[in-house]
């Protein structure tokens, strides 16, 4: 009888021992699952953004076609990033070339050297850059003080094929 009465705050104790062990690995997998969701939306972003580019674009004048390819380009990589944007927090300050919403950024430049083995291809390139140092999806567990390691900022790239002529 007197062994039951001596065990009676064993589990409250192992509980407190194993709670914040078990709630760590719970956060770590939280975190970076979310982080690699968050490289994939990055990466998806930056082709859709280079397949709306590729899209016929109208008008006579090449150098407005070109910003109309920019524009495309810039409004289908956000509305990829739509979820990333609610979730973060901060703010990015456009340039130019770059179409920037909060924390993201996207850059958009045409590349015509080494862009195919053939000659005269014009290629467009799409960068979009999420800034997580600066807006994480969850916040840090109490601070500098426990946190996981995470990346600074998640990139995605892209590259296609404008047209021969274009």
């Amino acid at each position: 009888m007197q062994i039951k009465k001596r065990e009676q705050g064993a589990a409250a104790i192992e509980f407190a021992v194993l709670f914040p062990i078990f709630f760590l690995i719970f956060y770590a997998i939280v975190t970076y699952g979310l982080i690699f969701a968050a490289q994939q939306t990055v990466t998806l972003a930056a082709a859709e953004g280079a397949r709306a580019a590729v899209r016929y674009q109208a008008g006579k004048d090449q150098d407005a076609r070109k910003v109309a390819r920019i524009a495309a380009a810039c409004d289908m990589s956000n509305q990829v990033l739509a979820w990333m944007r609610k979730a973060g927090t901060g703010q990015a300050t456009p340039a130019s070339g770059v179409c920037a919403t909060g924390i993201t950024k996207t850059e958009i430049s045409t590349v015509t050297a080494q862009c195919s083995a053939l000659s005269g291809v014009t290629c467009i390139k799409v960068l979009v850059t999420y800034d997580y140092d600066q807006a994480p999806l969850i916040p840090k567990l109490l601070g500098p003080l426990l946190s996981l390691p995470t990346p600074k900022a998640l990139q995605g790239q892209a590259v296609a094929q404008i047209s021969l002529v274009d």
